[in-house]
């Protein structure tokens, strides 16, 4: 699904713009944000009548169509915004219910405008200190772009019916101040990634099981990055590799072999900065592509099997963030990417509690609980990316100088939706959070509205998963969900941890390696559904992680 065209004016007088019909004759439609609805009437001058005769006037987002030659006019409020709590949510808020309202009314080429565009402010969010709204353009843009969206399965049904989507053929947005063509270029080009890398999140995590099985997943992607030469893109699907390379991910595929419709898939990204000696950091991203959770053997009961088909988002945003990337072309960063697509089906050769299982590592891995699945499939990934790094270090590479962060991204807890709700959680080891990995996400995503909370690593989370008996050398899990089980969004980063190897690369340790772990549970769709339906999925942390590492 092709991005509209995005068009940002620009000059010393925004009100200007607004009535220039060298600009207004390109749109259908206008749309007028504020906060204050006193400023209404010095924008749209139909709305003082309006406001005269109706207390209410201005509380709720309203068409009108205005007297002085401005057509139809969208108004809509975001609510307050320099409240304790406010952030840059109100502008994405009112920007998705505004563009899905335009949408609605036949606007195919919206024009918008701030009546009272926020001021510099410090609610004292951020860590940075800096100003909390500097990006609300940006998110805004980003707002109406989700609005248009559609899943590639509601893409191909329209096709399939022959009835065409509603979506904008372009979008323009009066800047709240003179910006030069330097500056605009780069914020379309910014926002375009971002909304890029999204989309292709969504189309992997949004669709049935079927329609985005591991192997149809790959398909999808080959064909995203089929001419793309900035990505090399590599699919292990050979399940004799798989159980050798990925063990404890093939004991979670072992139940779906039966089905070779569902079998699995390791997808590697793989991103070069141009100029190697300019590379500050090496980014390696791991995703849990759970294709479908039965939860296995400790099946899930009493309806909690419901929406699993989402448990690929954490996978699905890796490979959207690879887009992303792509397109953005950062020099001071190489980034590589794994994938993990499996099912975790029932069967006869499902892998069930009380097993022993070696990973890559060599570490013998006690099953505690198979629906604990998301760690075991991403397990060995850390591990091989691990093996990377000092690979690349003995090579004395000119980018091996720079620091190595890993970080898992995977909807693995409820824990994290009760502990946090629909918030994103990450939690760093030592080395990463001596270099603020936590904190600068927290910050992007802020200002990027795909908002993190940050939790924390604690020597809690490691002692939890120590052996019992001289049998093995962790637990995976204990008996129980994770939300009955005291950290239990944090303790699962404690086994992938030990398991992989990188406990041995401490912030102490003669080679340290930074290790985030990401729980999106919370963030990848919208914690509420319409009725009995699914939730809508965000793509969320695209954004978050676009902020803190690539801009």
């Amino acid at each position: 699904m092709e991005l509209p065209e995005i068009r940002i004016h620009t000059g010393s007088n925004p009100k200007e713009l607004l009535s220039s019909t060298d600009i207004t004759q390109s749109y259908d439609g206008t749309v007028v944000f504020f906060t204050d609805k006193k400023n209404l009437a010095g924008v749209v001058p139909t709305a003082e009548t309006y406001l005269a005769a109706d207390a209410a006037f201005g509380d709720a987002m309203q068409l009108l169509i205005s007297s002085e030659g401005m057509g139809r006019v969208l108004i809509v409020p975001t609510g307050s915004i320099q409240n304790d709590f406010d952030d840059v949510r109100r502008f994405k808020d009112a920007a998705f219910a505004a563009g899905k309202r335009s949408l609605a009314a036949g606007i195919k080429a919206p024009l918008v405008y701030f009546a009272d565009p926020p001021s510099a402010s410090d609610l004292g969010w951020s860590f940075d200190g800096e100003d909390d709204y500097r990006h609300f353009l940006e998110v805004s843009i980003l707002g109406f772009l989700e609005a248009a969206y559609e899943p590639i399965d509601v893409r191909e049904h329209a096709i399939r019916v022959d009835k065409p989507l509603k979506e904008f053929s372009s979008i323009g947005f009066i800047a709240a101040s003179a910006l030069d063509d330097e500056h605009v270029a780069n914020l379309i080009k910014h926002v375009s990634a971002i909304e890029t890398g999204r989309r292709l999140a969504k189309d992997i995590g949004s669709p049935d099981p079927e329609r985005m099985s591991p192997i149809n997943i790959v398909k999808y992607l080959e064909e995203m990055f089929k001419d793309d030469s900035n990505i090399k893109m590599t699919v292990i699907d050979d399940i004799d590799v798989i159980k050798k390379e990925y063990p404890l991910a093939h004991a979670v595929t072992r139940a779906s072999l039966a089905v070779p419709r569902h079998h699995p898939r390791f997808v590697h990204f793989e991103y070069k900065s141009p100029d190697q000696s300019k590379v500050e950091e090496n980014l390696y991203f791991v995703g849990k592509g759970v294709t479908y959770d039965t939860g296995g053997a400790d099946v899930k009961y009493a309806g909690h099997m419901r929406d699993m088909s989402r448990d690929k988002c954490g996978a699905a945003a890796v490979a959207g963030i690879f887009k992303t990337i792509s397109m953005l072309g950062p020099e001071r960063v190489n980034a590589y990417g794994g994938l993990a697509l499996v099912r975790n089906s029932i069967g006869s050769d499902s892998y069930v509690s009380d097993e022993v299982i070696y990973s890559r590592n060599g570490t013998r891995v006690l099953v505690g609980n198979t629906d604990a699945e998301g760690r075991m499939v991403m397990t060995d990934l850390l591990c091989e990316f691990k093996e990377k790094v000092m690979a690349e270090k003995e090579a004395n590479t000119p980018a091996s100088k720079a620091p190595s962060f890993m970080f898992t991204v995977a909807t693995l807890t409820g824990h994290a939706i009760r502990a946090y709700c629909g918030y994103g959680i990450v939690l760093d080891n030592g080395f990463a959070r001596r270099n603020k990995i936590s904190k600068r996400i927290f910050d992007a995503g802020h200002v990027f509205a795909d908002p993190f909370e940050i939790s924390t690593f604690r020597r809690e989370d490691i002692a939890v998963v120590q052996p019992g008996r001289s049998s093995e050398d962790i637990v995976q899990a204990n008996d129980q969900p994770s939300t009955m089980t005291s950290r239990g969004h944090q303790y699962p980063a404690g086994f992938m941890l030990i398991a992989s190897g990188l406990d041995k690369h401490g912030i102490g340790s003669e080679n340290p390696i930074g290790y985030s772990h990401v729980d999106v549970a919370g963030s990848a769709e919208e914690i509420n559904a319409v009725g009995w339906s699914l939730p809508r999925v965000t793509g969320s942390p695209v954004a978050a992680f676009t902020g803190a590492f690539l801009l």
